[in-house]
């Protein structure tokens, strides 16, 4: 199944000669072209930068090490790894999955990004463009389901590797296709993708992806709480959320003084207004949220109502960052400024 896709050119002050283009990748000078996830780099930020490499030219890159989910799914897809790149001096850059400059590595000029491929919304505060780039946003369960797309418009066969690694990126962000986020388009996609990668039973390979990244029993607190992490600017004001999911949340929950530690050693070293870290239990669909201080209290009771057991804001089918946590606490902080 194909879906019509629809690239948007956004055009500002550039002294470039042309604009990247997403639907005729002949057209593009991919010399030097690395195309990379935002910090803290998850599964489907990785695999969608697989999938832009193959499909426009240039090299994936990840700005951070893979996390423990991203090394199961390179070694069960038998696909190389992208290669950490800590200098993006003279690169051209592709971005996937984000779209914030606080999710930017710091030696990335906005004046390099020629695209952007992602499926966040476009607010806090997002990468000033000094240059005329192509960006396609859409509200899907996955920046690799965008990318899975591309391929099918400009009618490219995804090899097998990377049509494994993308239907990765599809389960990890949807959490196997469960999450609040889930459109038709990645259910579509993943069936796709699975017989492209010849994988009988892409329900199976996103159960054992989800196992292998919740085994965190060996894994210390600071390690775990920017494992999945972004910054995002709400009115001014520097918000850090951390996300673990996993199968066995009160492997983590148990552990709450370790968290409470590591998070009061990195609101102070990051600068942050607010630092929130949530539990996201995938078996029960309910996320675990937790705070450190009176401010980030208060924000979190104007967000949310839910159940405190154990100095843990239980959230009932709550279990997208994304969809769900963001929105919630940018509101809450927005209002309260």
């Amino acid at each position: 199944m194909k879906f019509s896709s629809v690239f948007l050119s956004l055009a500002v002050i550039s002294t470039a000669g042309s604009a990247f283009e997403l639907n005729d990748p002949k057209k593009n000078d991919t010399h030097n072209l690395v195309w990379t996830g935002h910090l803290s780099p998850d599964t489907d930020s990785m695999t969608a930068a697989i999938a832009a490499a193959y499909i426009y030219g240039g090299t994936a890159v990840m700005p951070q090490e893979t996390n423990p989910e991203s090394r199961f799914v390179l070694e069960y897809c038998q696909a190389e790894a992208p290669r950490q790149l800590d200098d993006f001096t003279d690169k051209q850059v592709g971005l996937v999955d984000f779209n914030q400059k606080t999710q930017l590595h710091k030696t990335i000029d906005p004046g390099s990004i020629t695209a952007i491929i992602d499926h966040h919304a476009i607010g806090g505060s997002p990468v000033n463009l000094a240059q005329v780039a192509a960006i396609d946003i859409r509200p899907w369960g996955s920046a690799a389901t965008i990318a899975a797309d591309h391929a099918a418009s400009l009618n490219i066969i995804l090899p097998k590797q990377v049509a494994c690694t993308t239907l990765a990126g599809i389960l990890s962000d949807t959490v196997v296709l469960q999450s609040a986020t889930t459109t038709q388009y990645d259910r579509d996609y993943a069936v796709k993708l699975a017989e492209q990668a010849g994988i009988s039973d892409f329900h199976s390979f996103g159960e054992q992806m989800l196992i292998a990244k919740s085994d965190l029993s060996k894994t210390d607190a600071a390690t775990i709480l920017t494992m999945d992490y972004k910054t995002f600017e709400y009115a001014g004001k520097k918000v850090g959320i951390g996300v673990a999911e996993t199968l066995t949340a009160q492997q983590l929950t148990d552990r709450k003084d370790e968290f409470i530690t590591a998070m009061q050693v990195y609101k102070k070293e990051n600068n942050l207004d607010h630092l929130f870290f949530s539990v996201t239990d995938t078996k029960n669909k309910q996320a675990n949220l937790l705070w450190i201080d009176e401010a980030d209290a208060a924000v979190a009771q104007a967000a949310f109502q839910g159940q405190n057991a154990d100095g843990w804001l239980q959230l009932k089918n709550v279990t997208s960052r994304k969809r769900q946590i963001g929105p919630a606490i940018q509101r809450a902080v927005e209002a309260g400024n």
